[in-house]
């Protein structure tokens, strides 16, 4: 996903390093559980596309401020993406219970 913020096209990942970001960041286990979270969380995403100079928090919110729907944008982007990775956490679950279950039928 790319944002633009003040004129300047940037890459979102939502990634191991954004979560990692997150922890080191807000000095807790990652979970979203309130608006500062996804805003952290927001912010370590659009850290972890960057190769250049990052923006400052504030910075990123000033952003924020400035265009009201792009936290709408990431939010929504956060939560397609981690219903991909429910979905696919569930499946790796679902093969681990079927594999289980072929050994035992075999014995």
């Amino acid at each position: 996903m790319e944002v633009v913020l003040r004129e300047k096209t940037y890459k979102v990942k939502y990634s191991i390093r954004a979560m990692l970001a997150f922890e080191q960041l807000a000095g807790k286990s990652f979970e979203i559980k309130n608006l500062t979270d996804l805003y952290i969380f927001c912010y370590c995403m659009l850290l972890a596309g960057m190769n250049e100079e990052p923006l400052t928090f504030d910075e990123f919110l000033d952003a924020c401020d400035e265009d009201q729907e792009m936290i709408t944008r990431l939010s929504e982007y956060v939560n397609k993406q981690a219903k991909v990775n429910e979905r696919f956490a569930g499946e790796e679950e679902s093969k681990k219970r079927c594999r289980k279950h072929k050994h035992t039928r075999t014995l």
